[in-house]
């Protein structure tokens, strides 16, 4: 063995053979490092690492790491403790575990190895090349949110985090019928209304005030044409989200980049791993013409199918449609969350059609803007529209792919192909509890699924404020936002885990989606 190689133990090998081979060589460099991790950034890397213990056999002390180079170069892997430039030479183990070491004055879009060199107090190094990671810095846009898990406020429990702190939460001013958008206006994951070829092209953009006319707020659009050959449909740009969630906490990230191997595009995958430039969601609720899927204004809802029918109808209305997944769901809900500072989705944006006795057609609100919605006082026979995605909640119940009740166990699934058995699916080991049809009061945050809820002992004002149902005893296939007659139970977290998917209902229905066609 050479000075500055790892040492690999051969099994065979008694201590006090390794501790001749030791006393010869002149000791032994450390082991691998334990953990180590870049962040991208805006002309910078941000690396976190935790170097390796103590080399100890048979009770025999062979190894004291003393401390670690960390070396970094432009375009290749540094080679040894020398090859580029130093980071920072630390000897003060366990420093960087939690508390991140910025590399600043990067240029972005360069390719940047990291090289950390564990040495240890004879002044051995280890070279080998596991010890090597990569990151290119890139410009992001990062928001953030904290949800505290033991506060039971709707919106108390929210902390903003990361580029979002100090910025002023959206909501309906009820009082005066208009939206504010507080500080998120502009912010980088706002849709834009379109109508969209059944091609899976985008055709043109709507007026953001006001659908029934194009881009340019004097044209008629296409909204309510039934003979135009496509659907309006609200388009979200690549949306990248990072939850996860610790004793005390959920936490959710979002981002405009993958900032790391963190962060996941589940609502823009597509079945082969890439990833879409777009998503395009349903502005209203499904209406079947001719065993298609439209998404007009000016249409009756279809009810009364079964899910195996509305996957039908989505996927005749082109290659690249679908019926709505709870990847789409989770990412929605995330943003209203996230602009609002709140989980009282109602509250906050609007009470939605909760007190008639039947489905409001498509395109009441056709001619508002992104947002709008009533107070609850006032919301009979009102539609409530989040993000250009009318009656999102409080009208149908919309049955979307991707997550299931199985027995009484919660099972999802982020991108396609889908099923209604849960083969293929991720176990999130969740079962439903508390009373069902009561109000969520716990969630799970998993960077695998989201935020998925699974205890139901709350209230319409506290936690989530949102209703949870379920069966534990079948196969259920998820209902999403709450129907008509359902009223403070509905909104953004609503979720119904107690229909099979051969379940049919003049309250059931589903919207349907379409991601960017791969060229």
């Amino acid at each position: 063995m050479e000075v500055g190689e790892s040492y690999e133990i051969a099994k065979e090998e008694t201590s006090q053979e390794i501790l001749a081979t030791v006393k010869k060589v002149g000791g032994i460099p450390p082991a691998n490092m334990r953990s180590m991790s870049v962040q991208i950034g805006d002309g910078c890397l941000k690396i976190k690492f935790k170097e390796p213990a103590d080399t100890v056999i048979d009770s025999q002390l062979l190894c004291t790491v003393k401390g670690c180079r960390v070396i970094y170069k432009a375009g290749s892997a540094p080679t040894d403790e020398t090859d580029g430039t130093l980071a920072v030479d630390n000897t003060e183990l366990g420093k960087y575990v939690d508390t991140a070491l910025t590399i600043s004055g990067l240029t972005n879009g360069t390719a940047y190895y990291v090289g950390f060199f564990p040495y240890s107090d004879y002044g051995l190094y280890n070279r080998n090349a596991a010890n090597i990671t990569s990151g290119t810095p890139q410009a992001y846009i990062l928001y953030g949110y904290k949800k505290a898990k033991a506060d039971s406020g709707a919106a108390s429990r929210i902390t903003y985090l990361e580029m979002a702190a100090g910025m002023t939460a959206a909501g309906m001013d009820f009082t005066n019928d208009k939206f504010s958008f507080g500080s998120w206006e502009n912010a980088f994951f706002m849709p834009k209304p379109y109508m969209v070829k059944t091609a899976g092209t985008l055709d043109y953009e709507l007026d953001h005030d006001d659908q029934t006319k194009k881009i340019d707020g004097s044209t008629a659009s296409d909204i309510s044409n039934s003979s135009y050959d496509g659907n309006a449909m609200s388009v979200f740009p690549t949306i990248w989200l990072y939850q996860y969630e610790d004793t005390d906490y959920e936490y959710n990230y979002i981002c405009n980049i993958q900032l790391n191997s963190n962060y996941h595009a589940y609502a823009h995958q597509r079945e082969d791993g890439t990833i879409a430039e777009w998503v395009a969601i349903g502005m209203f609720d499904a209406s079947a013409v001719s065993s298609k899927y439209r998404s007009l204004a000016g249409l009756t809802p279809t009810v009364s199918t079964t899910a195996d029918q509305e996957v039908a109808y989505a996927h005749a209305t082109g290659a690249a449609y679908d019926l709505g997944t709870w990847a789409q769901w989770n990412l929605v809900n995330t943003l209203l969350t996230l602009i609002g500072k709140g989980c009282n989705s109602q509250a906050i944006y609007g009470y939605g059609n909760g007190n008639t006795s039947a489905a409001l057609a498509t395109g009441t609100l056709k001619a508002k803007p992104m947002f709008y919605g009533k107070a609850e006082a006032s919301s009979t026979g009102t539609a409530v529209k989040v993000f250009y995605l009318e009656n999102w909640w409080g009208n149908i119940w919309q049955r979307i792919q991707g997550l299931l009740n199985v027995n009484g166990t919660i099972y999802t699934k982020m991108t396609r192909p889908y099923n209604w058995t849960g083969s293929g699916y991720t176990n999130t080991g969740l079962t439903p509890a508390g009373t069902s049809g009561g109000y969520i009061s716990k969630c799970k945050c998993n960077n695998s699924y989201g935020t998925m809820p699974y205890t139901a002992s709350g209230s319409a004002t506290t936690y989530e404020c949102d209703g949870l149902w379920f069966n534990n005893s079948q196969v259920d296939v998820a209902l999403m936002g709450g129907r008509w007659g359902d009223a403070a139970l509905c909104g953004a977290s609503y979720v119904a885990l107690g229909s099979v998917a051969s379940g049919a209902g003049t309250d059931i229905g589903a919207r349907f989606s379409l991601q960017q066609p791969a060229a």
